[in-house]
């Protein structure tokens, strides 16, 4: 492979390792790692880099990384195989088993309407306390006690932050499992997958440090960057209330609390081969029917929340020439904020992953690293 990179790579997948090279070249990845599968075989498990800021721990095989709102599309294959065992209903009212829930004549919302982004419960209307947002009981109770911020199923808008909790609590309340417990005994653990959500104690000394975003001299960020981040300073916006009530301080997302807690749709940690076996894993694990369903587009169109045009499945992000999903029509998977991402191209039986622990600006941003990776394996197919 050359240049200091480490892991495996099918060699007719050099140029993907040129590809990945580039983004620490140019200097915009601290530490990184990519995976691809094809139908079942790895070509591509390659990592490069630190896992620090100070760049004194080098990247190694099973180093975990935080990789955002990737967790969703590991959630939402947990709750789409419990639907399959009849243990969820994708239109049964929230209520039916989260009464708390129906303050502020919420009867009507369904686990349909969470999963795709259309439940009007993005953020907080008072202060959300940043050392509680991690604590399960006191965010579910505070959003059975919220109001929506539009009329349940009129729009959708990214529910970023609160997505994993309302999810995660019908589905905790419906199973008697949380997320992270049902992941790890039905999902990771048969399969050797190195993804945790809530990592455990004894894992915590492998998680890389997330770097924060930075704007680099002479570089602009790209505009749907720029739309969101001007969007998060006003305080009436809907972007400011899904992001910044409780605002995440600057490094909190490297302690081991936040490590340690479930958020299931934000803080799980993985290696990126780890992320792309779970998508290569995806159709077999779901009935084929829940599948077709849950990569149906249920939203699209433009998101308040995150300013930019987005494409929903059932708690998939779906490619679209504005979601960066993929390079086809059909591809689903998810990506996470400042530039991680997975996806799984039917077509072409092909699961990828790109993780790193330098941040872009920007939520759901493809990010640049990512894209020119993507677009080499294609070119290598």
């Amino acid at each position: 492979m050359g240049s200091g990179i480490d892991g495996k790579l099918d060699r007719a997948f050099q140029p993907v390792a040129d590809a990945f090279m580039e983004g620490f070249e140019r200097g915009r990845d601290t530490g990184a790692a990519v995976g691809v599968v094809l139908d079942g075989r790895v070509l591509v498990d390659v990592w490069y880099g630190h896992a620090d800021r100070q760049r004194q721990r080098p990247w190694q095989s099973d180093t975990l990384v935080c990789q955002f709102s990737v967790t969703k599309a590991m959630t939402t294959l947990c709750v789409l195989q419990a639907v399959d065992r009849g243990l969820l209903k994708l239109d049964e009212p929230v209520v039916a088993s989260w009464p708390e829930f129906a303050a502020h004549d919420k009867h009507e919302i369904t686990l349909r309407h969470l999963l795709c982004h259309r439940a009007g419960l993005i953020g907080f209307h008072e202060p959300m306390p940043a050392e509680l947002f991690e604590d399960w009981q006191h965010t579910t109770e505070a959003l059975a006690a919220e109001r929506p911020w539009w009329p349940p199923g009129s729009r959708h808008g990214y529910h970023a932050r609160t997505f994993g909790f309302l999810a995660g609590e019908v589905f905790r309340r419906r199973t008697g499992r949380s997320i992270g417990t049902w992941f790890r005994e039905e999902i990771a653990s048969p399969s050797g997958i190195d993804f945790h959500i809530g990592v455990p104690e004894h894992d915590l000394v492998r998680c890389a440090d997330i770097v924060p975003a930075r704007i680099r001299a002479g570089e602009q960020p790209p505009s749907s960057a720029a739309r969101l981040m001007k969007a998060m300073g006003d305080r009436d916006s809907f972007t400011w209330a899904a992001f910044q009530n409780p605002a995440t301080r600057p490094g909190r997302v490297n302690s081991a609390e936040h490590r340690r807690s479930e958020m299931p749709g934000a803080n799980g940690h993985g290696t990126a081969l780890a992320s792309a076996m779970v998508l290569d894993r995806f159709a077999s694990l779901v009935s084929a029917e829940l599948l077709a369903e849950a990569t149906t587009t249920h939203s699209s169109g433009d998101d308040p929340v995150l300013v930019s045009p987005t494409r929903f499945g059932l708690g998939l992000m779906l490619h679209d020439d504005a979601c960066p999903i993929g390079l086809t029509t059909g591809s689903y998977g998810h990506a996470g904020a400042g530039g991680a991402v997975v996806f799984h191209d039917p077509e072409q039986r092909l699961s990828l992953c790109f993780a790193m622990n330098q941040l872009e600006p920007g939520v759901i941003t493809g990010g640049s690293s990512a894209s020119l990776v993507t677009k080499a394996v294609y070119e290598c197919l």
